[in-house]
Parts: structure tokens; C-alpha cells; sequence
């Protein structure tokens, strides 16, 4: 977390209550999440997020967080005290980090002598600037069209239609029930024995054999490609082994999931009298991860919750494009169009809403049109330009991806380039940027850089 409390009076004058540095003020505590993955999801603990209620409030403040403490220990156990922070320290600075990077892409000769590479992979803190463009809110509420059960306490959920956001139970959870045998995706190895819990698992398809949810191809494509050829790496791996990128609960699915878990130790979901212990009915939904689906499976309860609905998330940019026709097939395909850019424009324009998530500039050079005539893009495309500049090597070259993930160099001409079409991205955005707003600031900002990759090619 990076942050800093700016007070801004009528006069216009800004002062700086509460700076970063060691005697600012600024303190933390244990939350609620224990983890959360852009790709998998959220383990949710049900009875410290009831704990923690009023942390934020005058009146309830250390009922919820038992004093201040001064020990990085307590974050290690259930202890809510909030303790200073520590200051985020790396051994490099913003050139050495940005050489190491180069040398990885092979944006610059190993021959050229640099500085010393980093130690360790702490980045260096940037610099940091005001977020430009709309917040990611949710636009759209979705009820169900079918609810039916599975056997064993599961259920399955079908909205009718694929998209990028997160399910909500309005009502809560009902409590879990323990199966004879968990069902794939739904085993989760790694909580106490004594700790209950429910797992929500989300897809695009189901298997046509089983009724299962294919999880096959919902986040991270499961399998690692092995390069060009895209061949799958043998089990015995690191993905089979697990790995900071391949939780060990997700093992036994053979695959990576999109899946949330919902946790509670068994004695708070018999014991209701203490407000404090927590309650499967306080589970209301994820906080930073979205999924993309249109199926969720809900395991194991032994009646289907009920009050669940799902929630479409986007980049809350104004809508303004229109467009209407005799044809049913094609306002069809105009719809289908939208949904799939609605699903995809989350802070960055991504490629595919939940095996990967990344800013490709091939989906931007193609779809941008589209884009431009559904929605305000002004201040999101600037972004994407500048997103692609920040990336810019030093010997020109842009990157097929923003910022650079070392993907489909190998398409490219080399020394650091992606792919020509997809790393031209960032001209071709700025010129449809000028076309349809007649925005000459992003044209001057970035004219150097774009003759920079036209030299470099």
C-alpha cells in the first residue's frame, strides 16, 4: 500500500496531514482476506471480516482492533492490532531496474556495460501519478435464469449470459454441509481441520458430459504453454508440484480455478449468540477479484442459497455509440460485440477476461473502432498510450503486451520488439485517438517516442 493523506481547503490550498515515512502515523492491521489472486480469487475469513466490523468508525474503532501494538508478529496470527508499517525498501533504483529488464528482453547488448544488476526482485518505487480515467464500477445487476442441484450439496447457477464481474449473495450463505466426497474443484487441503467452509467456483461452460463447470480454460489457461509451439509441460512439474503461480489447492482440479472460498472455524457456525464470531450469513461477495462467467457452482450447502446475483463490472467510462436494425442477427452480433468489450475493460483493454487478463496490442488494434463508438475513450486510450511509452526500451522498441510479460517475442524481429502489428499499438491508438477527439497533447507527448520505434524498425 502507498499512501499519503492530502487535505484540500476552499482557498485552494493543499496541505499534507499525514506523509509516508516512519513517523507519520500511518499504521496497518490483519484484514480479512487471506489471499487474493487477479486470476484464481479470494479466500474470504467470514469470522474476521465480522471482527474487524467498526474499524473505520470513531465509536467502534478499538473494540474492533484491541489497541495498537508495536510487533510485525501480530500479522502472523488471528490478532487484529494495528502495528506501524514498515517502509518498502529495494536495493536498486528506477535506471538499474529498467537495465536488468532489458538485458531479460534482449533490448540491449550484453556487451554494453550497465550497472550492477539488482540482488533481489523488489522493484523500486515509480513515480506516481493521478489516476486519469473512470473507476471499475458495477453496471448491471443479473438474476439467474436456472437454479438446480448437482447431488452432494452442489448447485449450479446459469445466468444465461457470459460476463466480467462478481456474484453476490444478498442474503448471505446458508451453512455447509460435508460431502461423502468433494466434488472437482471444490476440494480445499490447505485450511485447519477445525475450519468449515464454501467454495464458489465460476465458468464460462459447462462439460457436456458431466453437467461440470470446464475449468479447463477459466484463468491462467491452467496448463503453462511451453514456448512457440505452445506444447503443455509434463506433470511432475512446478504448476503440478504448486507454486506462488499454482496454488496447491488447485492441484487436485488439475487446473487453475476461478474460485472463491468462504471460511469459517466450525464453532462460530453453531454458536450465533456472539455477534463477533462471524456467521456464513455475513458473506456478501469478493472485493478485488472479478471473474468472467455465465455458470457458478456453489458447494456444499444442503439448500441452494438463495438472494444471489451477479454483477457486471467495467472501466465506468460514458456510453454513447447506438445502433438498431430490421435484422435480429445482426443487432445479435452488435450486442455480442459490446458484451465482449464490456467484459474486457477493466483499467487495462484485455485480451480475454480470465485465462490472462493482459493488454495485448493486437486486441486494441482490432477492436479499437468498436470500442471508440460505444464509449467515451478519451481519457482511457490516452492511458493505454502512455501505458506503452512507460514500456518503451531504450533502443526504441515497443513491446507486444503493456507492460512487457516476455509473451510472442519470439513473433517479433527481435532485440525487445513483440510482434510488429500488436507493438504498434501505440501509434495506431494515437492517431485513432486524434481522429476521433482532435486531442493534439497526446499527438506532441508522444511523437518522439512513436519516431523512436519507427527508427528502431
Amino acid at each position: 500500500c502507498v499512501a499519503e493523506l492530502h487535505v484540500t481547503y476552499k482557498s485552494g490550498k493543499t496541505r499534507v496531514v499525514m506523509a509516508t515515512g516512519d513517523e507519520s502515523g500511518w499504521q496497518v492491521a490483519k484484514g480479512h482476506l487471506r489471499e487474493s489472486s487477479l486470476f484464481s480469487g479470494e479466500y474470504i475469513d467470514l469470522k474476521s471480516k465480522s471482527e474487524f466490523e467498526g474499524w473505520d468508525t470513531t465509536s467502534g474503532y478499538f473494540d474492533a482492533t484491541q489497541g495498537v501494538a508495536h510487533s510485525a508478529d501480530v500479522l502472523l496470527t488471528g490478532d487484529h492490532s494495528w502495528i506501524k508499517p514498515k517502509l518498502y525498501e529495494s536495493d536498486t533504483d528506477l535506471p538499474t531496474w529498467r537495465y536488468s529488464l532489458e538485458m531479460r528482453a534482449n533490448a540491449r547488448r550484453k556487451n554494453i556495460k550497465g550497472p550492477l544488476l539488482a540482488k533481489h526482485k523488489l522493484s523500486p518505487i515509480g513515480k506516481l501519478i493521478p489516476h486519469e480515467i473512470p473507476p471499475i464500477m458495477p453496471l448491471r445487476r443479473h438474476v439467474p435464469d436456472e437454479v438446480y442441484g448437482m447431488g452432494n450439496g452442489r448447485w449450479m447457477y446459469d445466468f444465461g449470459v457470459g460476463f466480467s464481474g462478481m456474484v453476490r449473495f444478498e442474503e448471505g450463505l446458508p451453512n455447509p454441509i460435508v460431502p461423502e466426497v468433494y466434488p472437482r474443484g471444490h476440494t480445499v487441503s490447505t485450511l485447519n481441520p477445525d475450519e468449515e467452509f464454501i467454495t464458489v467456483v465460476y465458468g464460462e461452460s459447462i462439460e457436456p458430459l458431466t453437467g461440470d463447470i470446464n475449468i479447463a480454460v477459466v484463468a491462467g489457461m491452467g496448463l503453462h504453454d511451453g514456448g512457440p509451439r505452445h506444447k503443455a509441460k509434463p506433470v511432475g512439474n512446478a504448476e503440478a508440484k504448486g507454486g506462488p503461480c499454482y496454488p496447491k489447492d488447485h492441484i487436485e482440479a488439475g487446473s487453475l480455478l476461478q474460485r472463491d472460498v468462504y471460511i469459517l472455524p466450525r464453532s462460530s457456525s453453531v454458536v450465533q449468540s456472539d455477534s463477533r464470531r462471524g456467521s456464513f450469513a455475513d458473506a456478501r461477495q469478493s472485493h478485488f477479484t472479478t471473474h468472467a462467467f455465465r455458470f457458478v457452482e456453489i458447494c456444499c450447502t444442503a439448500e441452494p442459497p438463495s438472494g444471489v446475483v451477479g454483477l457486471s463490472y467495467r472501466t465506468a467510462f460514458d456510453e454513447w455509440g447506438a445502433f438498431g436494425s430490421s435484422n435480429v442477427r445482426v443487432n445479435g452480433g452488435y450486442e455480442l460485440v459490446k458484451n465482449a468489450l464490456n467484459s474486457n475493460l477493466l483499467s487495462v483493454q484485455s485480451d480475454c477476461p480470465h485465462r490472462e487478463k493482459i493488454q495485448y496490442g493486437g486486441d486494441i488494434v482490432a477492436d479499437s473502432p468498436a470500442a471508440l463508438h460505444f464509449y467515451d475513450m478519451s481519457a482511457f486510450y490516452r492511458k493505454v498510450v502512455r501505458d506503452w511509452r512507460d514500456q518503451q526500451w531504450s533502443n526504441g522498441a515497443y513491446a507486444g503486451t503493456s507492460h512487457w510479460l516476455a509473451l510472442n517475442d519470439y513473433a517479433g524481429i527481435g532485440t525487445g520488439s513483440g510482434e510488429t502489428v500488436w507493438a504498434s499499438a501505440p501509434i495506431v491508438t494515437t492517431a485513432r485517438h486524434y481522429q476521433w477527439y482532435g486531442d493534439k497533447m497526446l499527438l506532441e507527448e508522444s511523437f518522439e517516442d512513436h519516431l523512436k520505434w519507427f527508427t528502431f524498425l
